[in-house]
């Protein structure tokens, strides 16, 4: 995926399995570094068709039973900043039992 420095968006990552009842995470890292403790940023669990942001996660092309979102960008509060460069995303899921953590499937380039 590709985000322009100056642009503030959504980046969407499917993922198929259960939702996790506690939270979800992503870090952007430089390959072929793994995230550290502070590299991990919250992110939205998009589970169902009533979420405001259900439909641009199904128009964004990803695929997954459902979606975790995080805001990439300078603009306003809440996103996380990234200067130009190439970056994978990693996602971590909590629930109450279970912590996995997974390469996201692409990778993310800021222009």
């Amino acid at each position: 995926m590709e985000i322009d420095r100056d642009s503030t968006e959504y980046l969407y990552i499917g993922v198929s399995g259960d939702i996790p009842s506690v939270s979800a995470e992503v870090a952007f890292v430089t390959p072929p570094a793994r995230p550290g403790v502070g590299d991990w940023d919250p992110a939205v669990i998009v589970n169902n068709s009533g979420h405001p942001l259900w439909t641009d996660a199904v128009a964004s092309g990803v695929t997954g039973s459902f979606y975790v979102a995080i805001l990439v960008g300078s603009f306003g509060t809440g996103g996380v900043e990234l200067v130009s460069g190439d970056y994978q995303a990693w996602l971590r899921l909590t629930d109450t039992v279970e912590q996995p953590v997974r390469v996201a499937p692409a990778a993310v380039e800021v222009l």
